[in-house]
C-alpha cells in the first residue's frame, strides 16, 4: 500500500479553521532502543504479544521516551468501558508522562494487537474525546493520536492530528479493510 495522507480543514465553533491531517503508513514497530535505554524486562516486552491494546512511549528531542499526558486516564477509561479486553502500558515502572499545558488532547501512541480490534480502538478514542470535551464544546481543541495496528505480519501506523470534533469523521472516511491491500489507494 502507498503511504496516504489526508489533509482537510474543519471549521471550529468560533469560526476559525483548524487543519486536520490523517496519515496511514506502513510501519514496523521497533522498540529495541526504548527497551535497552530503559532496561525493560523480558516480561514487559512480551506484552506486545499478549495485550490487546498497549500504550507505548514516544521518543522526544532529548532522546528520552515519554508517554502522552492522556495515557493513564485513557487506559483507566478503556478498562471501565471495555472490561473484556486487555489494556496496559509498555513500562516496568512508573511511566514518565510528557505534560503539555493546553486544552489539546495528547493521546498515547496505541499498539493495537489485531486489525479486528481497530474499530473498537477508534470507538473508545472517539468516546474518550467526547468525554473530555463535555462542558467545553465551544472551545476549539486539537487531538493528536497514533495507532500502530498489526494484521498478521503487516503493521500500519495511523496518525490523526486536528480538530477533536472531527476525529471520528476522519476515520469513517477510510475503508479500514482495504488499507491492508498492497495496491490500494483507500
Amino acid at each position: 500500500m502507498k503511504n496516504m495522507k489526508y489533509v482537510g480543514s474543519h471549521e471550529t465553533t468560533k469560526g476559525a479553521t483548524m487543519k486536520n491531517t490523517f496519515e496511514i503508513q506502513n510501519a514496523t514497530a521497533d522498540f529495541s532502543d526504548y527497551y535497552s535505554k530503559n532496561s525493560i524486562s523480558a516480561n514487559t516486552q512480551s506484552k506486545m504479544e499478549t495485550i490487546d491494546f498497549l500504550a507505548v512511549p514516544t521518543r522526544y528531542e532529548d532522546q528520552r521516551y515519554y508517554f502522552a499526558q492522556e495515557t493513564v486516564d485513557f487506559l483507566k477509561y478503556c478498562r471501565i468501558e471495555s472490561p473484556e479486553h486487555t489494556f496496559d502500558i509498555l513500562s516496568d515502572e512508573t511511566a514518565q508522562i510528557r505534560s503539555l499545558h493546553s486544552f489539546d488532547i495528547w493521546m498515547p501512541v496505541i499498539w493495537v494487537a489485531s486489525n479486528v480490534l481497530l474499530p473498537l480502538a477508534v470507538g473508545l478514542i472517539s468516546n474518550y474525546i467526547w468525554e473530555k470535551l463535555k462542558g467545553r464544546e465551544e472551545e476549539p481543541a486539537k487531538v493528536d493520536v497514533t495507532l500502530l495496528v498489526k494484521n498478521g505480519a503487516k503493521e500500519k501506523s495511523l496518525h490523526y492530528s486536528g480538530d477533536a470534533t472531527a476525529f471520528k469523521e476522519a476515520f469513517e472516511q477510510i475503508d479500514l479493510n482495504k488499507m491492508w491491500s498492497d495496491d490500494n489507494d483507500a
